[in-house]
């Protein structure tokens, strides 16, 4: 059986404003999977879709949505932060959504989370966050059912060794996998322009029966390119290659 391949908003979000129009361009693509990349809450708040592009979403085997990357800083009060999380709930419920990934520095309270029955999930971040594997750990001491979304290029960008380490640690909470490449220090970079030690830093995530969710950030109008980007991702999912991660552990 074939992996789950997604396709977040955010990697075109240059592309257009209006939510219609780029789940329009997500139609052309071979995909199984989306997430909707919803960055602020001013997006949150004025978020509209057709009832025809909610039904294709309620059709794939798999959708996320990224909730507001600010969530509790940008948030006046106690109040609007559940208004925020009011409205994905609804939207979650509408879309047949199976997951909602909230920035670890964005997480509300775990006496207001709990509030709420969809599926949530934290991810790691860049070095730039100061967010650490033993962090991580300590944010799923205080959020017992929290799951993980394992962004492999903002892994790399902390070491070489960082999925290893996220998949050894989190195993059983990796939820899906936000993949891209890092390039030259930049992530969210195309994977067919990486180096081979990128790609080989990714094979634990063979590991993992999760969906994939392409994460990059995308400049051109080129639905071809991402058509061929998803193809790549999919041969090398598939490849039966896998790493050794008590060798990969050994190198540190």
């Amino acid at each position: 059986m074939r992996r789950i391949i997604g396709f977040a908003s955010g990697t075109i979000w240059r592309w257009t404003e209006n939510w219609d129009a780029l789940i329009n361009y997500a139609q052309k693509l071979d995909i199984s999977g989306f997430e909707l990349t919803i960055a602020s809450k001013e997006g949150l708040y004025s978020f509209s879709l057709s009832e025809t592009n909610k039904s294709w979403l309620r059709g794939l085997d798999y959708v996320s949505i990224h909730a507001p990357f600010h969530l509790v800083s940008e948030s006046e009060n106690r109040k609007e932060i559940s208004r925020q999380l009011d409205i994905i709930s609804a939207l979650y419920d509408e879309i047949h959504a199976k997951n909602v990934v909230i920035h670890p520095d964005a997480l509300p309270a775990p006496h207001i989370t709990k509030k709420y029955r969809f599926n949530m999930a934290t991810e790691n971040l860049p070095p730039s966050s100061n967010i650490s594997v033993s962090d991580l750990e300590k944010t799923f001491k205080k959020y017992p059912g929290m799951r993980l979304c394992l962004d492999v290029s903002h892994a790399y960008l902390w070491s070489y060794y960082e999925t290893y380490r996220l998949v050894r640690a989190f195993k059983s909470r990796i939820c899906q996998i936000h993949i891209s490449g890092t390039y030259k220090k930049k992530d969210h970079q195309s994977l067919r322009k990486v180096t081979k030690e990128f790609l080989f830093s990714l094979e634990p995530v063979k590991e993992l029966d999760v969906p994939l969710i392409i994460e990059e950030d995308i400049h051109e109008k080129n639905l071809k390119f991402i058509q061929e980007e998803i193809e790549f991702i999919q041969n090398y999912s598939d490849n039966p290659k896998k790493a050794d991660l008590k060798v990969m552990g050994k190198t540190r």
